[in-house]
């Protein structure tokens, strides 16, 4: 097959109804990820960074290993495995524990198998695998019940980016290839807020908000608070997460005793002060310039709230747990609605890429089959 040359590629935004106040997301064909040439590479990067969730189509035959390979060119200095590591369990991961990883054999970095049901005899070298997907009902605080998921009704599982979040820094872009897509008529995801608000899609989608987009949503004030502030996890934070469930739209901690407890530091696995890091509200997109908020709610320990770039000006540090989500739930839920979200088309042999740094995904599961990469970062994204 000759190669797809870069002046082959092409990059189509996706059109959004008017119903919609998403602002992001691209189509791109006329590629081949197992023969990849530095300016096609070139010309991707920038539609990631342009466009923050890109569909490369046309994607049958990518191999594990080149899948890899395309993720970690967009930092050659990245640890070579996956985000998440490897040997980890419940002590480590709390809640993303309960479910084992799958590596893909000769896979280089670690392409993990992503999905639901019985994957066949043998799926590129792993054989006899029985998927069992994180849905809502692990992570949410008053999840729905089992009858009114047999009703095709669902809720978005949690809003996150990826990474470990400890001793290493989230991957630049996550990569998900979908190998089966499953089968059936839509489902209804549920906001279940109190304002009545549904959206329809395909069983095992996709959907993403910007970070962007949120920055935009916030006052001059708030801003300038923003601007200036970080946020510091937990160590082994979705350990530390406890039993704290996340509100029922996927966004946020739910308040008070209903919302569950985390562990006591001293309760941990051993941690190490300097793999805990301070990471900026804000953060910046390397193409564009954008600034996106880009928190991850549900393992914040502490706030360094800053009001102004004054290196002499006063940074008021909030420890208290109700306070800090007293804080950011009001900021997500200004924002957060079915004309934010994105659910890109995504159909089998097809790969969406996304700038990890700028934005947060949800996926929802039914009987699939998906090929995922992240990576481990030494790089703090400043």
């Amino acid at each position: 097959m000759p190669r797809a040359e870069s002046r082959h590629i092409v990059v189509r935004p996706l059109e959004h109804g008017s119903d919609k106040s998403t602002n992001f997301g691209a189509v791109i064909t006329g590629v081949d990820l197992n023969d990849l040439d530095d300016k096609s590479f070139a010309v991707l990067r920038e539609a990631v960074y342009t466009h923050s969730v890109v569909v490369i189509e046309g994607q049958e035959n990518l191999l594990p290993a080149n899948q890899f390979g395309f993720v970690q060119r967009f930092d050659p200095d990245a640890s070579p495995q996956h985000g998440f590591g490897y040997g980890k369990s419940t002590k480590e991961l709390g809640k993303l524990g309960k479910k084992p990883f799958h590596v893909i054999p000769h896979s280089l970095g670690g392409v993990t198998l992503v999905g639901n049901g019985y994957q066949g005899p043998d799926h590129y070298g792993l054989r006899e695998v029985t998927l069992d997907a994180v849905s809502h009902v692990d992570f949410h605080a008053d999840p729905l019940p089992r009858e009114r998921l047999g009703h095709g009704e669902t809720r978005f599982n949690t809003f996150h980016f990826d990474g470990i979040i400890y001793g290493s820094h989230p991957s630049r872009v996550t990569t998900f290839r979908c190998v089966k897509a499953p089968k059936g008529p839509d489902v209804t995801v549920r906001f279940d807020d109190g304002t009545g608000r549904t959206i329809q899609c395909a069983p095992g989608s996709t959907a993403f908000i910007s970070s962007s987009q949120l920055y935009d949503c916030l006052t001059a004030e708030e801003k300038a608070t923003v601007d200036n502030s970080f946020w510091e996890p937990a160590p082994h934070p979705f350990a530390w997460s406890g039993t704290r469930g996340q509100r029922s739209t996927g966004l946020g901690v739910n308040p008070g005793r209903s919302g569950g407890n985390t562990v006591p530091l001293d309760q941990l696995p051993p941690w190490e002060s300097h793999k805990v890091h301070k990471y900026p509200m804000v953060w910046i997109n390397p193409v564009t310039g954008a600034k996106g908020l880009q928190l991850m709610p549900d393992i914040v320990l502490r706030l360094h709230l800053k009001h102004s770039p004054d290196p002499d000006g006063e940074t008021r540090v909030v420890e208290d747990q109700e306070e800090i989500h007293a804080w950011l739930n009001p900021i997500y839920d200004r924002f957060f609605g079915p004309e934010y979200i994105l659910i890109p088309p995504c159909q089998e042999g097809s790969m969406v890429v996304w700038n990890n740094w700028v934005g947060a995904g949800n996926r929802e599961t039914g009987l699939r089959t998906v090929h995922e990469m992240d990576t481990l970062l030494i790089r703090i994204p400043y």
